[in-house]
C-alpha cells in the first residue's frame, strides 16, 4: 500500500528542507559539530517517514533498518567501503562520534507523526517534485560533486610579531591537530594513515590507490639554522617560512582544495580565505 500524500506533511517537508540547506549551505559556510548534528537529526526524521509512506506495509521495517544502517555507519567497520567510493570519485566521508547516536531520540518521534498523520493533499505534480528532491537530497554526499583543484603562485604573505622558532612550533601544533582530526575520518585501525619517522612526515594511502598524500611534515628546528629558508610542502598547501629572533613571515605559495560545481563565488579567493580562517587566525591566537 502506498500512501504518498503522507509526504505532504509539514513536519516531512521541513526536515527535507533542513537537510538541504544544512548539507549545502550551512556545513560549506560553518562546517562545525552542530551542523553534522542537524545532518542527522533531520536525516533521521526524514529517511523513514519517507520509504514508510511509499511502503505503508513495512513501516516498521523502515524505521528498524534506518535504525541499524544507522548504528552500523557510525562504526569503523564502513571505513573500508568509504575508501572504495572515495577511490571512485565520490566524496563520501564521515566523523566516528559516537555522540552522535543521541540523534536517534528522533526516530520515535517521527514513527509517531507517521503514524498519526493524515493525507494532506498535494496535487500530484507537485508532490511526485517533492519526492524526486527528497530522494535526491538524501543521495547527496555533504560534498556536492566537483573536483580538486590547485593554484599556484598565490605570493601572499603574512607577518608575525613572535620569532621564527615561535612560528615553526605553533605550524606543527596545527599539523598535529590536523592528523588527530583525520584520524577521526581513518579510525578502521589508522588504515591509510602512515607516518615516516625518518622525515618527519604523515602520509594518506588508500590500498585502492597507490598514490601518497603528504598530509603534514612535522619541522625540527634543531636541524633548522636561523638564517634558512623553510619551505613546507603538503597535498593542501605550499608555503614558505622566513624570520628571525624577534618576527617572522609565511609565505603562501598554492593551494589545493576540493572546489564544488555549485560554488558561485571565485574559488581561488575563497581558498585564501579558508586558509586564513583555519591557518593563519590559529597561528595567532595559538599559545603554548
Amino acid at each position: 500500500m502506498v500512501n504518498k500524500q503522507k509526504l505532504a506533511h509539514p513536519a516531512f517537508i521541513l526536515a527535507v528542507f533542513l537537510l538541504l540547506l544544512n548539507d549545502w549551505l550551512l556545513k560549506q559556510t560553518f562546517g562545525n559539530s552542530l551542523t553534522g548534528k542537524l545532518s542527522d537529526v533531520t536525516g533521521l526524521f526524514a529517511f523513514p517517514f519517507f520509504f514508510a509512506a511509499l511502503f505503508t506495509r513495512f513501516t516498521k521495517t523502515a524505521y528498524l533498518l534506518t535504525l541499524v544502517g544507522f548504528l552500523f555507519w557510525k562504526t569503523p567497520f564502513v571505513q573500508p567501503l568509504i575508501l572504495v567510493l572515495n577511490n571512485l570519485g565520490l566524496p563520501v566521508h564521515r566523523v566516528v562520534d559516537y555522540t552522535d547516536y543521541l540523534a536517534l531520540i528522533v526516530l520515535p518521534l517521527s514513527y509517531y507523526t507517521f503514524s498519526k498523520a493524515g493525507s494532506h493533499f498535494l496535487k500530484p505534480l507537485l508532490l511526485n517534485l517533492l519526492a524526486c528532491i527528497a530522494l535526491l537530497t538524501f543521495g547527496a554526499t555533504s560534498m556536492p560533486p566537483g573536483k580538486y583543484t590547485q593554484w599556484g603562485a598565490i605570493n601572499k604573505t603574512y607577518a608575525f610579531p613572535f620569532s621564527k622558532r615561535e612560528l615553526v612550533s605553533r605550524i606543527n601544533a596545527l599539523q598535529l591537530e590536523y592528523v588527530r582530526d583525520m584520524d577521526k575520518y581513518l579510525h578502521f585501525q589508522n588504515e591509510g594513515l602512515i607516518f615516516n619517522s625518518k622525515n618527519n612526515t604523515f602520509y594518506y594511502s588508500s590500498k585502492y590507490n597507490d598514490n601518497l598524500d603528504t598530509i603534514a611534515r612535522i619541522l625540527d628546528y634543531k636541524l633548522i639554522n636561523e638564517k634558512d629558508t623553510i619551505r613546507l610542502r603538503t597535498t593542501h598547501a605550499d608555503i614558505i617560512i622566513e624570520g628571525d629572533s624577534t618576527s617572522s613571515q609565511l609565505k603562501l605559495i598554492a593551494l589545493k582544495r576540493y572546489v564544488r560545481k555549485t560554488e558561485k563565488s571565485d574559488p581561488q579567493q575563497k581558498s585564501v580565505q579558508l586558509f586564513e580562517k583555519w591557518v593563519i587566525k590559529k597561528i595567532n591566537r595559538y599559545s603554548r
